[in-house]
Order: structure tokens, then sequence, then C-alpha cells
């Protein structure tokens, strides 16, 4: 099953989620009526129970619950708006300095970025739960955009780095599978149950006060009227929660044990990922929260945060272990703080930012155009998955990368200085030009760190630069409105400074667009509107002419049997309807316009554009440097970011 699969069901579950909320709150509105009936007999002092049927009193009672319910819910949903980092703080979480100097941390921020350098997607911020023992870790986020990575004290500091790392993949899997929007619609939908239960709590604590200062007799009975009145309402939003639990589990068990199975894939290694799970079995804590609001995100993470295995979010260990290592003997790792320290050259190689992989950065200088020779199914692997030689290049080029461009990538001036050095142009006359509207809008430093790091980065291979771009993309998150306007303002004056776009820069102003403009507000989600392919022929047509036409320089005849080779792909009769069209009709605003179209379609609808245009590539049977950012900058701009192009294993 690939991430287009993975994402449709998760889109799909969302409609089951509500489903099932909907019936927990007609439950709890029956629950209430049955109350205020109970009421209503206690203070008319009757014991006529043939009118328990009142319209108009059902009608009231269901319009109250509803309201208190869609109040919490709305309430939620309007905080978790702002992504990630509001779950990550509720749950305790410090954010990591991603130049930090501590070994664990540091190794924790390297495995991060690698992983993200590998899914081809931005690398998420990262926090700590610095008062959880326990080993376990979240992603939340609404997308790639705005997803952290959290994970706790005992996470970072009592596994190896394969344990880490297998951890880390399973969290990744989480975000490119488009679990994290569906766990976050969970939490918002739950509270607004929960909130029940809260004011059950606020009017039990309010009658107990109310009865410990009232002497009379009258007083006394009000203030157990209104105890009763607050413990049952406390209990029917407990029993909202117990639904609550169940609906969690049912959605929440299946996808771990796809998340570990995906974890193996990406990283080759079922002991990395198994073995965190064996020091959880071992461990006194476990994976177990302390935290007042792992109720609420227990489905978020890794390992069951609750403890218990009644109604848990997770299955049990065993048979996660189980169906990593068939032949395991049943056996849990011993694991404790304080942690072994690791040696000097462990220290300093983690400190330098590099991982497993150590490579130079001359090995990703491009000297002209370069050809990855691929099979189809080994094309579509790429497209679908992340398999271990993308993260095998993730950690290379993370390798290759001197200290002080992760350095300058960390920080807000530094990431802008060095997406300004990959825009300058390499004719000297017009970057001299560039220079000097730059030198007028921005500040020294800024300037001064631009002309440093573009005689370093110039002639880099585009997959180095776009993994420089995702690695940028988190600091640019901390710009002040005004300082994003400013730096987009300057991003789009240097693309257009010779009056033409090129691939990386095309590709910079989609991931721009699509990471940035949202989450400033310059530019509002986009929903869903295409369920099937059939609607998007023209903006098809569009895609496919510019990628076959990008292929095949100068052959027509090329260049048409491209196109027919990716239309082929599409589904139904719609393919044989296209044909390709002249590329003075592939105009970058009507591209923009079909990109925007497909950004509204499912993830299936999604999947069949993106196929097809990697069948179209694959019609001469490889894939240039060209081809694939251009591939890259078509999935990340609707939506569906893919990792980079490699020849995968058989």
């Amino acid at each position: 099953m690939d991430f287009f699969e993975h994402q449709e069901q998760a889109r799909r579950k969302s409609h089951v989620l509500v489903l099932y909320f909907i019936l927990a709150v007609i439950g709890i509105i029956v629950s209430i009526y049955a109350v205020v009936f109970g009421v209503r007999l206690f203070t008319e002092q009757q014991t006529d129970l043939t009118q328990i049927w009142d319209p108009e009193m059902f009608a009231i009672s269901a319009l109250a619950t509803l309201g208190v319910i869609l109040a919490g819910t709305g309430y939620k949903t309007l905080q978790l708006s702002a992504g990630g980092a509001v779950v990550a703080k509720e749950l305790g979480g410090r954010k990591l300095d991603p130049n930090t100097t501590d070994y664990h941390e540091r190794r924790l921020v390297n495995v991060v970025e690698e992983m993200a350098i590998a899914s081809g997607v931005p690398v998420p911020e990262i926090y700590v739960m610095d008062d959880e023992n326990a080993i376990n870790a979240f992603a939340a986020g609404r997308s790639t955009s705005d997803a952290v990575i959290g994970v706790t004290r005992g996470c970072m500091k009592l596994l190896t780095r394969d344990e880490l790392q297998g951890v880390i993949a399973h969290e990744f899997s989480h975000i490119l599978n488009g679990d994290m929007r569906l766990n976050l619609r969970l939490i918002g939908l739950l509270f607004g149950i929960l909130f029940i239960a809260m004011i059950g709590q606020l009017i039990l604590r309010g009658a107990a006060n109310g009865a410990r200062h009232t002497r009379s007799k009258e007083g006394g009975g009000a203030a157990l009227f209104i105890l009763l009145l607050g413990l049952a309402l406390m209990l029917i939003g407990y029993v909202g929660l117990f639904f609550g639990k169940l609906i969690k589990a049912a959605v929440s068990r299946q996808r771990e044990y796809l998340a570990d199975a995906s974890a193996v894939q990406f990283t080759r290694n079922p002991d990395g990922i198994a073995g965190a799970l064996m020091k959880i079995g071992g461990l006194k804590h476990g994976s177990r929260i302390r935290n007042p609001m792992a109720e609420e995100a227990s489905h978020l993470f890794f390992g069951n945060a609750l403890g218990g295995s009644l109604m848990a979010t997770h299955p049990p260990l065993t048979d996660r272990i189980r169906r990593l290592l068939p032949h395991w003997k049943g056996e849990f790792s011993q694991a404790q703080l304080p942690d072994i320290s690791p040696s000097e050259d462990e220290r300093q190689r983690e400190r330098r930012g590099r991982g497993a992989a150590t490579a130079p950065v001359s090995d990703f200088v491009g000297g002209g155009e370069t050809v990855i020779q691929l099979s189809e199914d080994e094309a579509f692997a790429s497209l679908e998955k992340v398999h271990p030689e993308q993260v095998d290049l993730g950690q290379s080029l993370h390798a290759g990368f001197p200290a002080h461009w992760l350095e300058a990538v960390h920080s807000e001036s530094g990431a802008q200085a060095m997406l300004f050095a990959l825009l300058l142009a390499q004719d000297d006359e017009l970057r001299g030009q560039e220079l000097s509207r730059l030198r007028e809008a921005t500040d020294e430093n800024t300037y001064l760190a631009t002309v440093r790091l573009h005689r370093e980065v110039a002639g880099l291979h585009s997959s180095a630069k776009l993994a420089l771009v995702d690695l940028a993309i988190g600091s640019m998150r901390h710009f002040s409105p005004d300082e994003y306007q400013r730096f987009r303002s300057i991003v789009e004056n240097l693309m257009a400074s010779d009056r033409q776009i090129n691939l990386f820069e095309f590709t910079l102003q989609k991931v721009i667009r699509r990471h940035l403009d949202i989450y400033y507000g310059h530019e509002n989600p986009l929903r869903i509107r295409y369920r099937k392919i059939d609607a998007l022929q023209e903006d098809a047509a569009v895609l496919l002419s510019t990628i076959a036409a990008l292929g095949h320089h100068g052959d027509a005849e090329a260049a048409r049997e491209a196109f027919r080779h990716g239309a082929s792909q599409i589904e139904g009769q719609t393919w044989a309807t296209l044909s390709p069209l002249p590329l003075e009709q592939c105009g970058l605003e009507r591209i923009d316009v079909a990109l925007d179209r497909f950004a509204q379609g499912t993830p299936l609808v999604k999947r069949q554009i993106v196929h097809a245009c990697g069948r179209a590539v694959m019609a001469d049977g490889r894939v240039t440097s060209d081809e694939a950012e251009l591939i890259r900058a078509v999935a990340d701009a609707i939506g569906c970011p893919i990792p980079p192009f490699v020849k995968t294993a058989a």
C-alpha cells in the first residue's frame, strides 16, 4: 500500500469518525434528557411516568447539549488550527534548538533532518518532553507544512541511534500517510464530549462548597440536588469519553502496525524499531505519559501513553514486536536513566551533523544534467514510498553539508540568505545587479552571508538544493508577518530579474506557496472538490504536455509518445480523449491553474496525475535531474510531496 492509498484511507476514516461522533452525541442527548426528566419529577414532586416523552423539553435539552458539545469542539478545533506546535506545548514539550551542542539533542536533530530529506518534506519542528522519562514519541500537525515531532526525554536518551531512527521513521510514516490531520480532528471532536464532564466537575465543586457553608435544611437540600446534577453530568460526560476511547482504539491500532512496517521499509532495519519496543517493555515507566493531556492525545503516540490494555489505542507490545521479529523469544531489554555516555568519536560525528554516512559536498556539485536509469517499477517505487536507498541519500546529503551551512539554515537570517544564494544568477553582470538590489532590500549581515554562501552553493545538484530548502523552511516559519512579506518580495524579484523562470525557481515558488504562504495566511488551504479525474482532463493535458516536452527537447514525435505513455496511466476512458497541447498553451499561469485544481482532488486523483507524469518521464527508460525536479515540484504543489528519485534495490 502506498502513501496515496494511506491518505485516501485517512480521509475516508475522518468521515467514519464524524459518524461515530454523531452517534455518541445522540446517546449523550438522550442521557441528558433522562436527567432533565428526572429533575422535573424531583422538583415538581410527581411520580407520573406516563408523560416520559415531552417533545418540547427534549428539543430544549437537545439544543442545549448540542450547543455545549459544539462549543467545546469548536474551541479545541480552533486552538489546534495553529498546528502541531500547540499539541507539543500542551504536552509539556520544549522546542529544541537545532544548533544545540548537547550530544543527544544533536543526534535527534540529525536523525529527523536526514529522514525529512529522504522523504522530500520540510523538516518538522522538534520538541522534547523533559519531564517524561518513559520512551515515547509523537507526530502532530495538519499537514507537512506545520508538522512537529515530539519525543520524551527517555526516548532521546535511552535509545541507540538505530532505535531512535526506527521511532522517527515510524512518526514520519504518520506524517506522510496523512494520519496527523485525522488525529487532530479526533482530539477536537472528543473534547466537546469531555466538555460535559468538565461542566459536571465544576458543578460538583460548587455544590460541595455550598454544602459546607449552608446550615439550613432547605439550603442543604438544594446543595444535594445540585451535587446530584453535577454527578449525573460528569457520569454522562465520561460515558461519552468511554465511547471516545473506543473510537480512538478503532482508528489507531491498525495504523500503528502499518507505521511499524513502514519504519522497517524506510530503514531496512527491523532490529531498530523492535529494539525500541523491547526497551519500552523492560522500562519501569514503559511508554506511560504523566502529562494530563495524555488522555486527549493518547492516539498520537508511538507507544501506549496511558498504560493498561483495556481499550488501548495501541496493539500489545508483544504483537508489534513479533510482527517485526517473528523469532523473538519474549525477552525485553533493560533500560534506565541516567544513560550510558557516548564515546568521543560518537560525539564528534553527531556534532558535525553527520550520521551513518559521510560524503563530501563535492559529490553533490552538478556538472550538467544527470541521468538516473530506472525501470518503471523502480520509478513508481520512488513515487509512492520511502525506500532505504532514499534514507541513505538523505544521510549522505546531510553528511555532506558543511557545519556552517547547517547553522545557517537553522536561523531565520541564515535560512533566507541560503535561499537568496541559491537564487542568484550565474551570469556575472546579472548577479551584480541582483546583489545591488539585494543590498538595498535587506540588512548588511544577510547580504554578506548571501554573497559568501553563493560562492559555495553555486553549481549544486538539484537534489542538494531541494534538501537545503527542506532544511530552511522550518526557520522561515518564525518570521514576523512584515519580515515574511519582505522575504517573499525579494524572492520574487530575484526570480524575475532575468525575465524567465528555471526549474529550481519554479520548484521553490511552489514550495514557498504551499508551505509558507498558507502558514502566514496569504492563501487559504485548498479543500477537496474533485473526486474523479474526469473534470480535470484539460489540466492533466497541460501538465503531461509540459513534462513530455521537457524530457524530449526538439523531438516532437518522442514528446507525443511520452504524452501518450503518461495518459495511459489515467483510469477509465479519460486518457483516450487527451491529446498533447502546444507549449505556448502551457505557460506558467496555466500550469499554476492546473496544479491548484489537482490540489483540490482526493489522494487517489492526485496519484493518477503523479503516476501519469512519472510514466511520461519513463517513456525513454530514464529520469534526468530536470525531470525529477519537475515531478517533485508538481507533486509538492498538489499536496503530496514525494521522496528524491533513486535507483531502488531489486
